[in-house]
């Protein structure tokens, strides 16, 4: 008897448990979450329940699935199954962030921490206390990178975001690997560099490296004007620079016959060229030299500092407005001719050795070549040439100072004979020796 009141007991509290159970309060951690009922196969919505918290009833042949909303958030999902006990109020927290996120160029790659998490459109879950690196890129593009907190103490994720990559980037391989790299005159680093170019501006590359002419590339990022840039560059430093300074410091340096610069000059070497450069001054000696920039070749000096030697010749010499200039000097009518001759010959001779020719009957009259040597390098000849001039009645003398220079360059040790007439040049000037020969001439004989 007592066993049958027992079973009866139970049946009746099970019975009044299952009815117990036909309903819970179910309550969101926000008043404006949105509670819907879904399917059982699936999480398709099947009716709205409420707003912030709801009475949900239990169904005996229902999973009883509900799903809890908030724009922004993550969205729970919860199950009652009537076949289970669960207490009568429930609490749901939306806790993890949702932000719809999309970008533009729609295939651009979106990363998450790293790995890639798709294109055009993702929705990017923040678990809460949690951050997570988003990074958006394509090849040309500067890519976008921003971090998404789920935390107490820093900014609320938005609940959409838009990347649009407008930016462009360039991938600038630098040889030698070496080599600055200056964007807009600002050094950002050395060797292959990311280069952007923000929307509707240019930006100015400029690879340098001690010992090498430097490389210029202008990359523009308007669409509307002009070219788009390159996703990847090539700044190939080939051609060599020597940053040439001489002294003195206003001796001009001179390539391919023009003057360059005075006193300093930066001289590029084309690649596979050689490049020859004199430094000249009056008063100096000059100074030649050919610069190479080829494979088979020692490459040439960042820097080089040209001192030029005193020209002894010069310091031993005048300037002349009677070199290499015929003079016409009239005898005078009270000086007979054959002693005129004989003056004329004596001065001449004081002064040079040897004469050449001497013919009285035609009045001509020609010294040997006067050779001095100076600095080791440099050769001056110098001769008189006499010839009759005027006419029958008067007496007249062409005297003309021959003086000639042979400068041999600094790297050359060619020998030449004071009758190599190809090597020698007219000279502007007068060895002392042979200072005021004319106007002696023109005081005795006029």
């Amino acid at each position: 008897m007592r066993r049958i009141l027992y079973l009866s007991f139970i049946s009746c509290f099970l019975a009044f448990s299952a009815f117990a159970q036909s309903k819970i309060n179910v309550a969101s951690n926000f008043p404006d979450a949105k509670f819907f009922l879904l399917n059982d196969a699936d999480n398709t919505t099947v009716t709205e329940l409420g707003v912030g918290s709801i009475e949900l009833k239990l169904n005996k042949d229902s999973r009883n699935r509900i799903a809890i909303v908030k724009e922004g958030y993550e969205p729970v999902i919860r199950e009652f199954p009537r076949t289970m006990k669960w207490d009568k109020e429930q609490k749901v927290e939306l806790a993890n962030r949702l932000i719809d996120i999309s970008v533009e160029p729609y295939d651009a790659e979106i990363y998450i921490d790293g790995r890639l998490a798709g294109s055009k459109r993702i929705n990017l879950i923040v678990e809460k206390d949690k951050f997570l690196n988003v990074e958006v890129k394509k090849p040309g593009f500067a890519p976008q990178t921003k971090v998404y907190y789920n935390q107490k103490d820093r900014e609320a994720p938005p609940v959409k975001d838009f990347f649009e990559l407008k930016d462009r980037q360039v991938r600038l391989e630098v040889i030698p690997a070496d080599a600055s790299v200056a964007l807009n005159g600002v050094v950002s680093g050395r060797g292959n560099t990311d280069v952007s170019v923000p929307f509707g501006t240019c930006v100015t590359v400029t690879v340098t490296k001690e010992g090498f002419a430097e490389v210029v590339q202008v990359y523009c990022n308007k669409p509307a004007t002009d070219p788009l840039p390159p996703i990847r560059s090539r700044a190939l430093l080939e051609d060599r620079l020597v940053k040439i300074t001489s002294s003195p410091a206003d001796a001009n340096l001179e390539v391919a016959g023009k003057v360059v610069g005075v006193g300093k000059y930066d001289l590029k070497v084309p690649k596979n060229g050689c490049v020859e450069v004199r430094v000249t001054k009056d008063g100096f000696l000059r100074y030649t030299k050919n610069y190479c920039n080829q494979e088979n070749m020692q490459a040439p000096e960042p820097t080089e500092f040209v001192e030029l030697a005193v020209d002894e010749a010069y310091t031993s010499s005048i300037s002349s407005d009677m070199a290499n200039v015929r003079i016409t000097i009239p005898i005078n009518k009270t000086v007979d001719p054959a002693d005129a001759w004989r003056i004329l010959s004596s001065i001449i001779t004081k002064r040079f050795d040897v004469l050449e020719t001497v013919d009285y009957n035609t009045g001509y009259l020609t010294s040997a070549w006067q050779v001095q040597n100076f600095n080791g390098a440099n050769m001056i000849r110098t001769r008189v040439i006499v010839s009759s001039g005027g006419n029958s009645n008067d007496l007249t003398y062409v005297v003309k100072i021959v003086s000639q220079r042979h400068e041999r360059e600094n790297n050359t040790a060619r020998n030449i004979s004071v009758k190599d007439d190809e090597d020698f040049k007219d000279w502007g000037r007068l060895l002392k020796r042979y200072d005021g020969l004319i106007e002696e001439i023109q005081a005795r004989l006029q």
